[in-house]
């Protein structure tokens, strides 16, 4: 179990924006797939709609690696519907804990 899993989980269910701080920087994520990879670390796949990054675009797809995530939180705000993009059964994941439907 990750120590974030029931905060990411429950904004997956309930389609609600997350703040992650990641690479020291605090981004606004839309959450869309949450799992293992292949090598048994737990991801978070989603779409960044605000915040920083490293490599400067601080909109579109990343993946988090959650033992890099330092804090994360539940925003109020949601989302309506996945992003029109988005591919259910990621291939990049292993095992899928929680997606969007």
């Amino acid at each position: 179990m990750n120590r974030h899993d029931a905060v990411v989980c429950q904004a997956i269910d309930e389609m609600r924006l997350l703040l992650v701080d990641y690479g020291g920087r605090r981004r606004l994520v839309q959450p869309h797939v949450y799992g293992d990879d292949a090598h048994g670390d737990r991801l978070l796949s989603a779409y960044q709609v605000d915040g920083g990054s490293a490599s400067g675009e601080s909109r579109g797809w990343k993946s988090f690696r959650m033992d890099r995530v330092g804090a994360i939180g539940l925003t109020d705000e949601r989302f309506h519907a996945p992003r029109p993009e988005f591919q259910r059964n990621d291939g990049a994941f292993a095992r899928i804990v929680r997606q969007l439907g």
